[in-house]
């Protein structure tokens, strides 16, 4: 009969031990949680559940936390959603704030090459002016490129390590480089969303905004393998897979000179099948710059004999 009971104790104090390890990671239990983490009844589930009544917050109906007196400053739950935020938990192959500790602990067996980013603590007051107007949907005015702008400020964006304005002047939705900015100030004049540009941010891959431009790629077999481990163009879906290991591509873009950077570095083994109109578009710009280029030498030969 003792060991009965001893063998209970023991398992609710390993059922309450791992339970308070979750609620630590900033993690919500419920029935269910416990009914499928410990094998128990629903029963017992709330008896647990009224065990620790004294240190839970309700979230929602039959939903708890951990009561935020009792949360460390910064828990491995945290740490994920941090990961998550800033776009780093696809790096690792469990994303976990338990496992992402696990890696920094070995910090220095690992090496991360990421884009880099200049230094932006010279952006913090303006980052949090921006935040503040976006929040409370107030236009702001500054000035950019020598000119003085009027904008609906939407979101912040960092694209490749740079931080970025996503705003709305003169109804048209544009990217403002936040180190070019200068003069800012925050009116009084609210604005009200529009939900087409929120989707459209929320849709749009990059700093471009504006038509969407659709296109039917080819790659050879040599690119396929970078095209494939890697997704190299916005929206990327294979059409088709060929015999020989080549493979027809579908794009969708909204700048088509982002487009072309990525086919002259990829030519010849990335060109476009369609549309002709896009096909010819970047034929054109192709010669245009070869010719150029062709300009350029043929002067420099000429400075050099000369000289």
């Amino acid at each position: 009969m003792k060991e009965s009971v001893t063998s209970k104790h023991s398992l609710l104090i390993e059922r309450l031990c791992e339970t308070f390890g979750a609620l630590y990671q900033g993690n919500i239990i419920d029935k269910n949680w416990f009914c499928e983490r410990f094998d128990v009844t629903e029963r017992t589930a709330y008896r647990d559940l009224a065990r620790l009544s004294h240190v839970l917050e309700e979230v929602s109906p039959g939903r708890y936390k951990l009561s935020k007196h009792l949360l460390p400053a910064l828990h491995v739950g945290h740490l994920a959603e941090f990961a998550s935020f800033t776009g780093v938990s696809h790096l690792f192959p469990h994303s976990d704030g338990r496992s992402l500790r696990k890696r920094m602990k070995s910090a220095d067996n690992l090496t991360i090459r990421g884009a880099s980013s200049r230094e932006n603590r010279l952006l913090s007051d303006l980052m949090d002016n921006l935040d503040r107007a976006i929040s409370a949907l107030k236009t702001v005015t500054f000035s950019y490129r020598g000119k003085s702008r009027v904008v609906q400020p939407y979101r912040l964006i960092n694209h490749y390590g740079l931080w970025y304005l996503a705003g709305v002047e003169a109804g048209r939705l544009k990217a403002f480089e936040l180190a070019r900015i200068t003069r800012f100030n925050l009116s009084d004049v609210h604005f009200y969303a529009d939900d087409a540009v929120r989707e459209e941010l929320d849709t749009t891959t990059g700093i471009h905004f504006g038509a969407r431009i659709d296109a039917t790629l080819w790659v050879s077999a040599h690119a396929a393998q970078y095209v494939t481990r890697r997704a190299l163009f916005p929206s990327q879906h294979i059409v088709q897979t060929h015999p020989d290991g080549s493979l027809t591509l579908a794009t969708t873009n909204n700048d088509k000179h982002t487009l072309f950077r990525w086919l002259r570095y990829w030519l010849p083994d990335i060109r476009i099948l369609e549309p002709a109109s896009l096909k010819e578009s970047f034929a054109d710009d192709f010669l245009s710059r070869t010719a150029k280029a062709s300009e350029m030498n043929d002067a420099e030969s000429i400075s050099l004999i000369t000289l």
